[in-house]
Order: C-alpha cells, then structure tokens, then sequence
C-alpha cells in the first residue's frame, strides 16, 4: 500500500514541475481551468500602448490604427469581434494552429496577427510585429 502512495505521490510531483514549467505564453498562465477560447472571449478595454518599447498609451504618435481603436474591443465566441473608438472596425478572427497567436480578419481590409503573450481571463497582452516595429497591449477585462 506505501508503494502505491508513494507512486501517486511522485506522479503527482512530477505533473505539478512539468505544469508550472512548461506554460504556454511568455507572461502565463501556467495554467487555467478555463479554455483559451472562454478567457478570449470578452469584452476589453485597452489599459496601456507600447510602441517599439514606449508607452504610447496617452501619445499623440500613435499609429492611425490606436489611434481608431484604443478604446474597446468585444471578441465573441461565434468568432466575431468588434472594435470601436474614435472609428470602428468588425469581422472575424481566429487562434493559429498551436493557440499561441490570434488574427483579427476585418470585414473590409488586411488581417492582422498578435502574437498572444498572456491570456487570462481578466486581463490579455498581445503583441504585433510588423515592417514598422512591435507593438504591445495590455487589455483588461470591461467592467
């Protein structure tokens, strides 16, 4: 009886070390009971813009881009979104093959791809990397 107590036990440790080891974004979770698709799924609200590593949350420099969509963004499990601002966008949008990256795909214009650096379910951070620099959100949950 010990011998399988202890066999428990050492499969249990060893799940535990390789869990909190081997998370699947940059900034975690290790992880959730939750599915990627359900922490997704939200309405947000971006808290802060870094651009090439300056905080652009406040700025005047801002891309066109934030500048049209800083304030919210609505992700829906039929795989919409909408995002409004001092202009809005809406279409579709899709996790990659290994969940690790989300594309926003506009009803009228070019898809764009983030790269998904945390995802839990009160909080997002995605960063974009294009010709022009990289780009980073940190979104919260809308309260």
């Amino acid at each position: 009886m010990k011998k399988y107590i202890l066999a428990g036990f050492i499969a249990f440790a060893a799940i535990a070390f390789t869990a909190s080891s081997c998370k699947k974004y940059e900034d975690g979770p290790a992880i959730s009971l939750l599915t990627k698709k359900m922490r997704l799924c939200n309405d947000w609200v971006v808290d802060k813009y870094l651009e090439n590593g300056t905080d652009e949350t406040n700025g005047t420099d801002m891309t066109s881009f934030m500048q049209s969509v800083i304030t919210e963004w609505s992700i829906k499990k039929d795989n919409s979104y909408t995002i409004t601002g001092a202009g809005s966008e809406s279409g579709t949008w899709s996790l990659g093959e290994d969940k690790d990256d989300v594309t926003f795909t506009p009803s009228s214009g070019t898809a764009r791809t983030f790269r998904i650096l945390m995802l839990k379910s009160k909080e997002l951070r995605l960063r974009q990397t294009n010709t022009n620099g990289t780009y980073n959100y940190l979104f919260l949950k809308q309260k």
